[in-house]
């Protein structure tokens, strides 16, 4: 459903967007449709995953949480525990976050191109304040993909399945 609906889906949404034959109505109302749905979904997923806690969130200033959320719908049907924090989440308020939910790993999504001081500044600062690995993936992971691999976080890129099976290799999780 993901890979053969909602990603086409909502391709097409912001290209249309883009192009000027959508508007912003169209895409909030899809957004927030999907976002309830899969919200919904996120609610009662079956709480019997026993693999390792990772804590996801959206990068500042970005209001995009749908790839976020399927992410993690999978990442729990791969046996990951997943605390979601979703949209625009301050960099600074994710130490504490890690620490208090004992997360073994921090999972970004950016579809918004940041400002360049949270490339080069705060995500470095991030990845220093945390013991745990740091990845982000959407579309800004390939767009500043150099920069990002200096800073310490690990580039998962678009394809969930793909980011999945790095953060278990990574966190030495057998699915």
């Amino acid at each position: 459903v993901t890979d053969n609906l909602l990603s086409p889906a909502l391709k097409e949404v912001g290209l249309r967007w883009a192009s000027g034959q959508g508007s912003v109505a169209e895409e909030h109302f899809f957004g927030f449709y999907l976002r309830n749905k899969l919200g919904a979904r996120f609610h009662h997923r079956s709480q019997t995953q026993s693999g390792p806690r990772i804590l996801l969130a959206c990068l500042p200033q970005d209001l995009h949480e749908i790839g976020l959320l399927l992410f993690a719908l999978d990442a729990c049907d791969h046996g990951f525990q997943t605390i979601l924090l979703g949209a625009n989440m301050p960099l600074e308020e994710l130490p504490a976050a890690v620490s208090k939910t004992g997360s073994a790993a921090l999972v970004l999504s950016g579809v918004i191109e940041p400002s360049k001081r949270v490339i080069t500044e705060q995500l470095p600062r991030l990845v220093n304040a945390l013991s745990v690995p740091v990845f982000l993936g959407g579309s800004i992971a390939a767009n500043n993909f150099d920069q990002l691999r200096k800073s310490g976080v690990r580039v998962i890129g678009n394809d969930i399945e793909t980011g999945i099976k790095q953060i278990a290799s990574t966190l030495e999780f057998r699915q």
